[in-house]
């Protein structure tokens, strides 16, 4: 029976110890689970404003999208507004330039003719221009005869009335 007191007496021993190992390593596992514990909060803490301030970024990047999206509208409404601006203002000038054209050749062909007119009055003109330097010189040398020969009668005079 005394051995049975001393295995009785041992075996509260070593579950008093374990009990007490037990409690020790319970306190110190709760600890750490407390320590775990916070961390995951504020992990959680963190990824809620993490998640936060990324649906804000989401939530400012569709704003933004919107804002291209009108902006785009409004480009693409002016760049047609400037085309049809753009090709009435190139209708509008090519109809003056064919206007011009059209006149300026009008005036090119009658100052052809004028020029063509002119051109054979000018003909004209320089024929008669020779016509008149020949009788001219026709003229100026039947004057010379003209005067050679009064010259002569004057010498004949002259020796018949000296």
């Amino acid at each position: 029976m005394e051995v049975q007191k001393m295995a009785e007496a041992l075996k509260d021993l070593i579950i008093h110890e374990l009990k007490e190992e037990f409690r020790e390593s319970r306190a110190e596992v709760r600890g750490q689970l407390q320590g775990f514990q916070l961390a995951i909060e504020s992990m959680s803490k963190r990824m809620d404003g993490m998640d936060t301030r990324l649906g804000n970024l989401e939530s400012d990047m569709r704003a933004l999208n919107l804002k291209q999206d009108d902006t785009n509208n409004r480009i693409e409404s002016l760049r047609a507004d400037l085309t049809a601006r753009i090709d009435d203002t190139n209708n509008r000038i090519d109809s003056r330039i064919d206007s011009l054209r059209a006149e300026l050749t009008a005036r090119m062909d009658t100052l052809s003719m004028r020029i063509d007119t002119l051109s054979i009055r000018l003909e004209e003109y320089t024929r008669e221009l020779g016509n008149v330097k020949t009788e001219i010189i026709a003229l100026k040398t039947r004057h010379e005869v003209i005067d050679d020969t009064v010259r002569r009668i004057g010498k004949l005079e002259g020796a018949v009335f000296a």
